[in-house]
């Protein structure tokens, strides 16, 4: 009879970078050691995470291992006997087998014929052997960081390293706990660490789950009642709803700011903020209307690469004095989270409008010189001779007639390639450092 594996492994927040990968890691590893270990999936292994969890369910698992049949292949025969009797290799090969020497046969190939051992091992039952699978799983998922956080794995090797450290361990197999342990190492720096044991529990949200108390845990059975609870609990599982959940809540404030929002354009960061959370809401916050003023690429960079907030943009097209921050919690009063986040903005947003101001006092032509002082190479030199041969060369080719052939350009192509860096020695590409190359054009038209 086939059953349902389900493992949730509960984790201090991890970096919502990592979570595309983990997810597609969680559900191929899983999958590979099942195999591995002759414990076939009947169903798709599926794969699920948030900042605090990697979840894996597999619909169907068998009861038992597959049972193990394999030859195993030993010395030459012409090195296993002298004199008509077994030379110690043999013997050797025997005691490895753990058999006596009358139960090794032989097998011709095509290199000659050797000693062999038909070797058969019963599987065990799956709940014997999900341990060891959990300890090669946990060993094989991989982090851009790992840490030491004093644990230990009953698997002979060293201390256990995770990305993060490991709270809970949901562990079941048809509505029961595996048991399974990860251990506390013996010189653990912090009396404070704690063995984790495998149980029913998962946890709910960590603010918004106040059934009884705050971080109260949860019992479930199935995959089923675990999505359940955890939605009573104001933890969205899959991805793809929170994603759609953002995208819907962010439509519904622009609209109520009169505006819209441009979601195809923000695709990548509507991703990754639904990476950042569990319970997706969406608060509306404002700015001054003078820093309209700034160009719009400062605007959007400071909303979205450093406050992974969204423009809103007005009905033709031009950016209102408006952004919506996703937040990882339902919000009540969402004016006191929205004016929070406005004076986050507000301080951003007047170091650019200092560096906007300052930036143009001095014009391009005069920042070739300060390029000397940032080396593009240690062999080619500075930005600036970088600069000097980038102008070189877009002269020769707009006067080439083997290329654009349109000599009355040179001048115009070479001067946009002379100054092409300069902006990198501007106080706004030092403050944003996305914006290099792209101020240069904003200088220079303005």
């Amino acid at each position: 009879m086939d059953r349902e594996l389900l493992i949730e492994i509960g984790l201090e927040e991890l970096p919502a970078s990592w979570l595309p990968n983990l997810t597609r890691q969680v559900a191929e590893k899983l999958e590979a050691h099942l195999r591995a270990m002759r414990i076939a999936p009947g169903a798709p292994v599926e794969s699920f995470s948030t900042p605090r969890r990697l979840t894996a369910r597999v619909a169907k698992i068998a009861e038992r291992q597959e049972d193990l049949e394999e030859t195993i292949t030993g010395p030459p025969v012409s090195a296993a006997f002298k004199d008509g009797r077994p030379t110690p290799a043999a013997l050797g090969f025997a005691r490895k087998q753990g058999v006596d020497f009358e139960h090794i046969t032989r097998l011709k190939t095509a290199k000659g014929e050797y000693l062999a051992f038909n070797k058969k091992q019963r599987g065990k039952s799956a709940v014997d052997a999900l341990p060891d699978l959990m300890t090669a799983f946990l060993r094989d998922i991989a982090f851009p960081k790992q840490m030491n956080w004093d644990a230990r794995l009953e698997d002979g090797r060293e201390n256990f390293v995770f990305g993060r450290p490991i709270r809970w361990l949901l562990f079941l197999y048809g509505g029961r706990v595996v048991p399974y342990t990860i251990g506390r190492a013996a010189n653990a720096a912090a009396s404070t660490v704690q063995e984790v044991e495998s149980g029913a529990l998962t946890y709910g949200h960590r603010f918004l789950a106040t059934s009884g108390r705050a971080g109260r845990s949860i019992k479930v059975r199935s995959f089923d009642e675990y999505q359940a609870r955890l939605s009573e609990h104001f933890v969205v599982l899959a991805h793809s709803e929170r994603r759609d959940r953002i995208a819907r809540e962010l439509e519904k404030h622009a609209r109520r700011l009169g505006a819209r929002v441009h979601l195809t354009e923000h695709a990548a960061l509507i991703d990754e903020v639904a990476d950042l959370v569990e319970f997706p809401g969406v608060v509306a916050g404002f700015f001054d209307r003078s820093f309209l003023e700034l160009p719009h690429e400062v605007l959007t960079t400071t909303l979205v690469h450093h406050q992974h907030w969204f423009p809103v943009m007005t009905e033709d097209g031009k950016l209102k004095e408006a952004f919506l921050a996703v937040v990882n919690t339902q919000p009540q009063d969402e004016r006191t989270i929205a004016k929070n986040a406005e004076r986050v903005v507000t301080a951003r947003l007047r170091d650019a409008k200092f560096f906007w101001e300052a930036d143009r006092r001095i014009p391009l032509e005069s920042r070739l010189e300060r390029l000397h002082t940032l080396q593009f190479h240690k062999k080619l030199g500075s930005y600036r001779d970088k600069a000097e041969r980038i102008e070189k060369l877009a002269r020769w080719i707009a006067s080439s007639p083997d290329a654009f052939g349109k000599p009355e350009a040179a001048d115009d192509a070479a001067k946009a390639a002379r100054l092409a860096k300069a902006d990198l020695t501007s106080d706004m590409v030092f403050e944003f450092p996305e914006l290099q190359g792209t101020m240069g054009g904003v200088y220079a038209r303005a």
